[in-house]
């Protein structure tokens, strides 16, 4: 049985006359009535009864009516539906992202743009570190990522920078350096230090160590904090000194002020991250919102 004679036959059924239903759907009567008797044959049912120049629901027909129509009307929701999917207007979007991405303001205002153009796109959101993500993505977990830290060059995955962002010094507001116009790398040798915990990631404390010695100063760090909000907290209470991504800046938090450190060789860069043989067209869409997000955010920066 093929939706095309469920068609003929709700036609005929509609119309009860075969040449009226034929011109309705633009073909001739003799294909039409043969289609209608190969259905009752398929059935094994007879659903007209023919009468002079008419034809007339049987009750069993009567009943297929009402059944190929329903089917008839769920087929029709399929198809809208693949063709809103194939065009990125109704899907699943699952991003998966950092907390870096979030404090700069990206994500959040590509997902505002992103929502007013696709509000039918059923958008999931986690949070991960950038190992996780990266092994997210490689199994179809998620469909794009914001990482801190790139994978080792594969085919499977395609990756952009997306921002870079120097470091700023956060300090407490009655802090003696707080005064201060410029800060010196002298300034902070042997100063109290909170940094993110080592054990979370060998390889980024390893890169502030470094460049740390490379500026002239070492770090004493007695706290280990994983969460930006307990740091700008620590800082507050005049326990260290931290260093943090320079849009933290527009938080404000109290008790902490925000120094500049361009000498520090140092950045927050954040990349995108998606796979490349499977770029969906929510995936473009929602890229395309980053892009334009990105333009209208630089375009407020040059004019502040």
């Amino acid at each position: 049985m093929e939706l095309q004679q469920l068609r003929y036959f709700v036609a005929v059924a509609e119309t009860e006359h075969v040449a009226r239903a034929a011109e309705r759907l633009h073909i001739s009567q003799s294909p039409l009535s043969r289609q209608i008797r190969q259905l009752e044959d398929h059935l094994g049912l007879q659903l007209f009864e023919r009468i002079k120049q008419r034809v007339r629901l049987t009750p069993a027909g009567r009943d297929f009516l009402e059944q190929a129509r329903a089917l008839l009307s769920q087929a029709e929701r399929i198809e809208e539906r693949a063709r809103q999917v194939g065009k990125g207007e109704a899907c699943s979007l699952s991003i998966g992202y950092c907390e870096g991405i979030i404090h700069n303001g990206r994500l959040p205002a590509a997902l505002r743009h992103f929502r007013a153009t696709h509000p039918r796109v059923n958008l999931k959101l986690a949070a991960m570190r950038s190992g996780e993500q990266i092994d997210a993505l490689e199994r179809s977990l998620i469909d794009i990522a914001f990482v801190y830290n790139l994978p080792k060059p594969s085919e499977s995955l395609t990756s952009r920078l997306l921002t870079s962002e120097p470091f700023v010094l956060a300090i407490a507001d009655d802090h003696p350096l707080a005064a201060k116009p410029e800060i010196a790398p002298s300034d902070l040798d042997g100063m109290p230090w909170i940094a993110l915990p080592k054990a979370l990631n060998p390889a980024a404390r390893e890169r502030f160590l470094a460049a740390c010695a490379a500026s002239g100063f070492t770090p004493d760090i007695q706290f280990e904090v994983a969460q930006v909000s307990t740091t700008l907290g620590l800082v507050s209470a005049r326990l260290g000194a931290a260093v943090m991504q320079s849009s933290m800046q527009r938080m404000s938090p109290p008790g902490v002020v925000f120094k500049r450190i361009d000498w520090l060789p140092l950045a927050v860069d954040i990349h995108l991250l998606w796979r490349a043989r499977a770029q969906t067209a929510g995936v473009r869409h929602f890229m395309r919102a980053l892009e334009e997000t990105g333009e209208t955010a630089a375009r407020q920066a040059l004019s502040a």
